[in-house]
């Protein structure tokens, strides 16, 4: 029943196509386009080609592999019923989890939370975008695991490491699953032998992360420690929003106070956040104050759900304040314990469950029987007009989850409708113009450049997009005034070269190879930097030449099938076939779909 309910709730996304990151986490990672790859793929973090950054997600990766052997790239809908399969899987694996927690005589419960949870749109973005699937094979692995280690078998806590290893492999927020692993030994859950497979977890994963290739991302400012609560505040209340009335929904959040178009939108925006911070330290205040007086099995899903929500609760700096995706994990511990403080009715002093000695001995067993939770009060009429209300909560969501999937149709009706919704940020403006400049529309590029530069004038990929879109419309006096107002990171100097080299060879016919063999010093991992050094040299000056660079680039990077492509194709130029059919059948070694 999930699986159908989830696959009905998101069919509209099998129509939908590429989007976003998905370009460089799928269309141009060569580490997908052959099993033989595999091992290759759990040595290196992602986005090889483009923005570095600091996700090591080789699980993900794995599943790429799949999806490319099965379907390539011409049939995104294949990829997209994979990442709607895990999510409907990772339902399932709730719905056993909360099963053998709250026991046989409550499965319907436990059916009606991984429903809500499998059905709830804030999930779309983690189900529906295709490289957000890291959330999903998290979340899989994760319940999985806690399932594991409810078990009495004598493995079973052997399974539930191995499960858990899985979601740090998927995502590094998995790693919530590996402390709520270790919050249930203190609960006396599970037993303490665990905590030494817990360690073992660890050994195994960090080495494979911190021996990974990567190129660091260029440190950014962190955020205040002062404004972090007042941040943390306001992310609480802006996910509770979300939670309940999902209306609202896109990629692009933000809590921060932030300059606006005008000063009267600033104005509003920061009296908005005001109350927003207000209401999230009421907010807080409620889920303590529940927390001391819920039961045991409440307590421990919500701080379940609070250790799942620590990573994302801006105590920490992280790249954005808001992101809806990150809420899927917290989310369904969130549910599960809304869905036991409805269940219970337990006889206490004060309203609050009295566990009595026996129940205190069998704690430490698999699951709590129906003995140990004590006796159950019948439902009154409130809390059957409650069930009604939940239930007719639930259609709207499933209804606003089916509804919401053609906003990730294609990059434009994407960035639009996100811009549209209200997540009209500087980087969203800069992807539209790069989408407008691909499409050869540099006049509109233009428009969202300047747009972009509006709500942040220091945006250094705003001023690199009006150079390229200016090149093209041959104003080279514009481009080059733009390319000196590009910061000076050395993480856009590469990019910043090649314009150059490339806005010189249109103006003053320079020839553009020594431009991009700088260009390559300041970026030796990123293979379309590099590509269009060699192909510049063969053009330019020498085959031979550009046939030689490229063989030394490939005794270090010989994964991509289009390096070895590229060789065969300057072979053929030389006169070479023998050496060109070499090539060409290494190609066919790294890439799958190769004829």
């Amino acid at each position: 029943m999930i699986i159908a309910v989830a696959f009905v709730a998101y069919a509209p996304a099998l129509r939908n196509g590429f989007v976003w990151d998905d370009t460089a986490l799928v269309l141009r990672d060569p580490l997908i386009r052959s099993w033989r790859l595999i091992p290759e793929g759990f040595r290196h973090f992602l986005f090889l080609d483009a923005t570095a950054s600091n996700f090591y997600r080789p699980l993900q990766r794995l599943t790429f592999t799949a999806d490319y052997a099965a379907w390539g790239f011409a049939n995104p809908g294949g990829w997209h019923f994979t990442s709607i399969a895990i999510h409907a899987a990772a339902a399932v694996a709730l719905y056993a989890l909360l099963r053998r927690w709250l026991g046989e005589e409550r499965r319907r419960w436990a059916l009606g939370i991984a429903l809500v949870w499998a059905i709830h749109p804030l999930h779309t973005s983690a189900v529906t975008y295709i490289s957000g699937r890291a959330d999903p094979l998290a979340a899989l692995c994760g319940f999985t695991g806690l399932w594991f280690a409810l078990r009495a078998e004598k493995r079973a806590q052997l399974y539930a490491a191995l499960c858990f290893l899985g979601a740090l492999l998927s995502k590094e927020s998995g790693g919530v699953f590996l402390l709520i692993w270790l919050a249930l030994i203190a609960w006396r859950r599970v037993p303490p032998r665990a905590v030494i497979l817990a360690v073992g977890v660890l050994a195994i994963y960090l080495p494979l992360r911190l021996t990974a290739n990567k190129t660091p991302p260029p440190q950014s400012t962190p955020t205040p420690l002062i404004a972090r609560p007042i941040l943390a505040a306001r992310a609480v209340a802006e996910y509770t929003g979300l939670l309940i009335a999902p209306v609202n929904l896109r990629m692009e959040r933000d809590v921060a106070t932030r300059p606006s178009a005008t000063p009267e939108a600033s104005r509003k925006n920061a009296r908005l956040r005001e109350c927003q911070t207000l209401l999230g330290a009421l907010l807080i205040a409620g889920l303590i104050a529940w927390f001391r007086r819920a039961d045991r099995d409440t307590r421990f899903a919500l701080l379940a759900a609070a250790i799942a929500y620590l990573p994302i609760s801006n105590i920490t700096p992280l790249n954005a304040t808001v992101a809806e995706h990150w809420l899927y994990v917290p989310s369904a511990f969130l549910l599960a314990a809304i869905g036991l403080a409805k269940t219970r009715a337990r006889i206490g002093r004060d309203g609050c469950p009295q566990p009595s000695a026996q129940a205190d001995k069998r704690a430490s067993s698999t699951t709590l029987t129906a003995e140990d939770r004590g006796p159950y009060l019948p439902l009154s009429t409130p809390q059957r007009c409650a069930i009604a209300l939940a239930l007719v909560w639930t259609s709207c969501l499933a209804t606003r989850t089916w509804l919401r999937q053609p906003d990730w149709r294609d990059q434009r009706t994407f960035l639009t409708r996100t811009i549209a919704a209200g997540g009209d940020s500087a980087r969203m403006h800069v992807n539209l113009g790069n989408l407008e400049a691909a499409e050869a529309h540099p006049d509109r590029a233009l428009a969202e450049y300047a747009e972009a530069l509006r709500r942040d004038p220091k945006l250094s990929f705003a001023h690199l997009g009006i150079a390229a879109a200016q090149l093209k419309l041959r104003h080279f006096a514009e481009a080059r005034a733009a390319l000196d107002r590009a910061d000076e990171s050395p993480s856009l100097e590469a990019e910043k070269l090649q314009l150059r080299a490339a806005l010189d060879h249109a103006d003053w016919k320079m020839s553009p190879v020594f431009a991009y063999g700088c260009a390559t010093e300041f970026a030796r991992l990123n293979w379309p930097i590099y590509r269009r050094y060699v192909t510049a040299l063969a053009q330019f000056e020498n085959t031979s030449a550009a046939a030689s660079e490229l063989r030394s680039f490939l005794e270090t990077q010989d994964f991509r099938a289009d390096s070895w492509l590229l060789l065969a194709e300057l072979y053929t130029r030389m006169n070479q076939p023998a050496l060109a059919k070499v090539a060409r059948a290494e190609a066919r070694k790294r890439d799958v779909r190769l004829p």
